[in-house]
């Protein structure tokens, strides 16, 4: 397969991957993702087809990486990993808990109740940071 050619993966894919090297088998993969083993195994096949080379190697004793998969399947948990994270930090955004809020008020007010309430409250409830300007 040539380097530069484009490989179309689905996520699935990955995370059946990450599952069985986890788990070091298809069948104890397929039980923590809640899927029949042959679709675990069958989309894991699907995945080395598509990148053209062998992921894992097969033993009755069950499985593990191969060299390349070993590289793959680092790469593929920092994917997961970063799309946990992008899902997260979007669904704080979605509730309110995290973004950007700009508020300004005179002096006078500042000097009240406002400006400590600001300072003592909305850290405990918001994951952004408070400043003064």
């Amino acid at each position: 397969m040539e380097a530069s050619a484009a490989v179309s993966i689905e996520l699935r894919h990955l995370r059946y991957a990450d599952a069985a090297a986890r788990h070091g088998s298809f069948r104890k993969a397929a039980d923590a993702l809640g899927l029949k083993q042959s679709n675990l195994s069958r989309g894991i096949r699907n995945l080395e087809g598509r990148l053209g080379y062998q992921l894992f190697e097969r033993t009755n004793g069950g499985v593990q990486p191969t060299p390349a998969g070993r590289d793959f399947l680092q790469g593929a948990r920092r994917i997961l990993d970063d799309l946990q994270t992008m899902v997260g930090a979007t669904n704080a955004v979605v509730r309110g808990t995290a973004g950007q809020l700009r508020l300004g008020f005179y002096t006078s007010i500042s000097a009240g109740n406002l400006r400590s309430t600001l300072f003592q409250v909305a850290p405990k409830r918001v994951a952004c940071p408070l400043r003064e300007s």
